[in-house]
């Protein structure tokens, strides 16, 4: 039986009932974290923690992070799962008249579910290179994810593990990921801005390059540079490091396969999310 927390209240998943007229459901009028649970840990919450609060005062939506998280350790010990994958989301909640300014009384809908999850190396994939189509507020992690879904289908229909996303060819992030490239013993990925999520694993990743000694470079990426990287790979907390081999369209990535400093460093990425607070 899969387990969830509704607005504190820990019950079956098929039991949860949330009102059509929630503003989550009718206009994606909320935010969500994503983490990962390995050995009854869960992996990196005070970054997530910290994203999830931005996340909430960029949409002007006020709910105690902290009872957030306290509810989402009961359900993870209600369920029993020691690897596991949580969600959380939280909604301007329910509203009795379809409108799109915000109602002068609010209610959150706070969300959290748990599900099994494997950690596991992840081979090589292709991606496709595509234009970014989603809207311009990508730093808030919305629930507004029509866009992705489109682009991650995209992917998935043609047979590639990813879609990275660009504007006017400089590189944004992936569908679903942020994007990294190694090269010349450096690891370079775009800069932060509106256009790119603040990843929980990219901030992890780039902590650990300065710690094996690798330069960091956050830096515009164009679309012509992709398969010049030794290796390029996406990041993100359930997939963690994942290479891209080749692009569509623009061919093999490198040599075709993952380069040592790659290696060194998923590994270390690997020990540090049994460590991280």
């Amino acid at each position: 039986m899969s387990l969830c927390a509704l607005n504190g209240e820990i019950m079956p998943l098929e039991e949860a009932r949330i009102s059509p007229m929630d503003r989550g459901f009718l206009f994606g009028d909320g935010v969500y974290e994503v983490l990962a649970c390995v050995g009854g840990r869960i992996r990196a919450a005070s970054l997530h923690r910290a994203r999830l609060q931005q996340s909430l005062a960029a949409i002007a939506l006020d709910v105690s992070v902290d009872a957030v998280f306290n509810d989402l350790q009961r359900v993870l010990e209600a369920s029993g799962i020691q690897d596991a994958k949580l969600y959380v989301q939280v909604t301007r909640g329910p509203v009795s008249v379809r409108e799109h300014s915000f109602p002068s009384v609010v209610e959150p809908t706070v969300f959290l579910s748990v599900s099994p999850f494997t950690v596991r190396q992840l081979e090589p994939v292709s991606a496709l290179v595509r234009e970014d189509i989603r809207w311009r507020r990508n730093a808030i992690k919305s629930t507004s994810l029509l866009a992705n879904v489109l682009l991650q289908q995209e992917a998935k229909a043609l047979g590639a593990g990813e879609a990275i996303l660009h504007r006017d060819q400089w590189v944004t992030e992936a569908s679903t990921s942020n994007v990294f490239m190694l090269k010349d013993r450096a690891l370079v990925t775009p800069p932060l801005s509106n256009d790119i999520l603040p990843g929980i694993t990219r901030h992890l990743v780039l902590e650990l390059a300065h710690d094996l000694g690798l330069g960091v470079n956050e830096t515009p990426v164009s679309v012509d540079e992709l398969a010049s990287a030794e290796t390029l790979f996406v990041s993100s907390s359930t997939r963690g490091l994942m290479p891209i081999d080749r692009l569509e369209p623009g061919g093999q990535v490198g040599q075709g396969g993952v380069h040592s400093e790659f290696e060194a460093l998923a590994s270390r990425y690997d020990e540090l999310l049994h460590e991280h607070p």
